[in-house]
């Protein structure tokens, strides 16, 4: 699997640029633009959309605090970059006709992210953070690279359309790995997750 300096010089390559680099921390300004983005790109497309090596299903930590307008307060997973479905207890999918309705807010504090729902015992699907590269498959790895491509381009690229080129690119990734999606998954086949449902709708 590529590492972290691969993708970043397979994003370079994308947008014309043939000063690859051999660490981020290098005294290039093409490392300094790699480091400053590498990181905000590779959640910003692990949220977009759920990754199979990083999906997660798990039981929600009660509160026992909830506010006035809903039954249940749990804690926010501290991995999570995007809550997709409240599971009961028990199931393993969520009920694309019977969706459980939940929110997404701060603790009294402020300084917390809490999900309110009216699910007792509840679970939540969620898009995990993961930063170990050999997680990453393919299809992730080509988004990620125009993802960051369209982020270089407008401080490392001599032609500024290749920016707004590599975006398209990369929605037409996401697109892509929405249909693989669908392939290597045997769950029910009237679900759908609304991250996919989405992209292919």
């Amino acid at each position: 699997m590529a590492s972290e300096i691969e993708i970043c010089n397979m994003a370079l390559s994308r947008i014309g640029n043939s000063r690859f680099i051999n660490s981020l921390s290098e005294k290039s300004k093409e490392a300094e633009q790699c480091n400053l983005h590498y990181g905000h790109c590779r959640d910003t497309v692990l949220s977009d959309f759920p990754w199979n090596f990083a999906s997660k299903r798990v039981a929600l930590a009660d509160t026992n605090n909830p506010p006035p307008d809903w039954k249940f307060a749990y804690s926010y997973p501290t991995d999570c970059l995007k809550a997709i479905a409240i599971i009961q207890s028990g199931q393993k999918y969520p009920q694309p006709n019977n969706a459980i309705q939940f929110i997404v807010g701060s603790d009294v504090s402020g300084t917390g992210k809490l999900i309110y729902c009216d699910q007792p015992q509840a679970w939540l699907q969620y898009v995990a953070s993961v930063t170990d590269v050999n997680m990453f498959d393919s299809l992730f790895i080509d988004a990620l690279a125009w993802r960051l491509a369209g982020e270089l381009a407008r401080p490392l690229a001599s032609n500024a359309g290749i920016g707004s080129e590599a975006f398209q690119m990369y929605t037409m990734a996401i697109a892509s790995a929405g249909a693989h999606s669908l392939d290597e998954s045997s769950e029910p086949n009237d679900y759908m997750d609304p991250f996919t449902e989405a992209r292919i709708s």
